[in-house]
């Protein structure tokens, strides 16, 4: 198991993973614009088999963690920690101070991760994200890397 920068010939397993597991998906053409772009872009591999990716977009000294997934068939085996963990650890060598996110309030499993890790919560943004019914509140976190080390899993 390892984490690598995401390559164009993994966009289409990124996608798919996306799809998967979200109900409002990014679509490839997203994905392929963080890659081209100055995203940080990284996919964790095991066994030679893309099972999920992480993408943080940074300004200066900070950074925002914007996209990050597992495959269904890989979750349960704590590989977003794993996944994140190594993000938010190669973002502390880059010189970022402080990432932040937003994740859905009703992701209940998404918030305890990210609690666990070290995020304090900031903030709402109402009507964020995309939902069934309406729209949904998003609830805006952030990790102070100078204020706190990164989590040992």
């Amino acid at each position: 198991m390892h984490l690598r920068e995401m390559r164009v010939q993994d966009l289409s397993v990124v996608a798919g993973i996306e799809k998967s597991v979200a109900a409002f998906p990014w679509p490839h053409s997203q994905f392929a614009e963080s890659l081209a772009g100055k995203d940080n872009c990284s996919v964790l591999v095991i066994d030679e088999q893309v099972c999920g990716f992480s993408i943080f977009s940074s300004v200066l000294d900070e950074s925002t963690l914007l996209n990050i997934a597992i495959s269904p068939v890989m979750q349960g085996q704590r590989l977003g920690r794993k996944i994140l963990q190594q993000g938010l650890d190669n973002q502390k060598k880059q010189g970022i101070i402080k990432c932040f996110l937003e994740v859905r309030l009703s992701n209940r499993a998404a918030q305890a991760l990210y609690y666990s890790l070290g995020f304090t919560s900031i903030g709402e943004r109402k009507n964020y994200y995309p939902a069934n019914s309406g729209r949904e509140t998003a609830l805006v976190m952030c990790k102070d890397f100078s204020k706190s080390p990164i989590a040992i899993a």
